[in-house]
């Protein structure tokens, strides 16, 4: 009996937004749908898939982990969070198309959760750094793949020397938050607070640096399992 063939995924069609009114609902892998984070719906992408989204209407990006299951309307290749959304240029319109690519840099390397050490800094160039006093922070996942990626679109898509990742918690209850150091002044900070609020990043502020917190050369790094 010949076996059915795998389906290829989609990587061209239509992209729509959830509703507010999903705000706090159970996802397909048991999550609670939040407005303000980037996720994404896909009806075959494995949970936690890292996917680069691009509106063809105006060249704009965004990227999302996928944590759904759908969109179940023909043409719609991928549902998107308000934030991702809003990344991409999509508020008010509702549907524009896109094309997805999916991002597996990071599964061809030796490195996972346990790579890292509390309180650890690192750059989008996978090199160990520190924070300076000017700092943004910019959005946080419990993901570390999706913050390195996150870090690495951030810098590209604002004219950025780099961005960072400040690892926080152990891994059993740890957040990866992405933040823009290395600005001029508070002004230049408030500048780059208002880009990104527009495009999404809703919780984007000024980061206080604790330096008795942060010491970045005080462990070094050591390699995954």
């Amino acid at each position: 009996m010949a076996q059915k063939k795998k389906e290829p995924v989609a990587n061209s069609g239509k992209a729509s937004f959830y509703h507010d009114s999903f705000q706090g609902q159970e996802t397909s892998n048991g999550e609670f749908y939040n407005k303000n984070d980037f996720t994404a719906v896909h009806k075959t992408l494995p949970f936690n898939t890292i996917v680069n989204v691009y509106n063809k209407q105006n060249g704009k990006k965004a990227i999302v982990r996928i944590n759904d299951r759908g969109p179940f309307v023909r043409s719609r290749i991928i549902d998107l969070s308000r934030s991702a959304a809003m990344k991409l240029g999509m508020v008010p319109y509702g549907v524009s198309p896109v094309s997805i690519q999916v991002l597996n840099l990071f599964d061809h390397l030796a490195m996972n959760d346990s790579t890292f050490i509390p309180n650890d800094v690192w750059d989008c160039f996978g090199r160990k750094t520190e924070l300076c006093d000017e700092t943004v922070f910019v959005w946080q996942t419990d993901y570390w793949k999706h913050a390195f990626y996150m870090a690495s679109h951030l810098a590209l898509d604002y004219h950025l020397p780099s961005a960072q990742i400040l690892i926080s918690g152990e891994i059993k209850n740890r957040t990866y938050k992405v933040l823009v150091s290395n600005r001029k002044d508070e002004i230049e900070c408030k500048e780059l607070i208002d880009k990104l609020q527009k495009d999404g990043f809703i919780g984007a502020k000024i980061f206080k640096v604790n330096r008795h917190q942060i010491d970045s050369s005080a462990n070094p790094p050591h390699g995954g399992r």
